[in-house]
């Protein structure tokens, strides 16, 4: 009767390990972009992350996506304002009259 006994705990074991991994994927993140789940790196990336935003939600291919697109608005951002800083910067140039000599008295 061992035998059977152990057959029987062993598929015991086998139904309580498929119901573990069952509710694991049920709790399985999905991006909010996409809709692809998570991987375990990503799942496991997301949970130990202390910093809350857009990203935490999405999926690796689309965190990346959105990461490289807020960098090129902040390059773009950050060469607007340079190139303001500089228009402000510049000296002030009376610029010639209309017919390219100056006003005679």
């Amino acid at each position: 009767m061992s035998g059977c006994n152990r057959v029987e705990e062993e598929q015991s074991r086998r139904r309580q390990a498929e119901r573990e991994a069952a509710e694991r994927e049920a709790q399985r993140p999905v991006c909010a972009r996409c809709g692809t789940k998570f991987t375990d790196e990503r799942w496991q990336q997301a949970a130990q992350s202390s910093w809350r935003g857009e990203w935490i939600r999405l999926c690796g291919p689309c965190a990346k996506e959105a990461a490289d697109r807020a960098e090129a608005e902040r390059v773009v951002r950050r060469r607007a304002e340079e190139a303001e800083r500089a228009a402000a910067e510049a000296p002030a140039v009376k610029p010639p009259s209309r017919f390219g000599i100056g006003r005679r008295r």
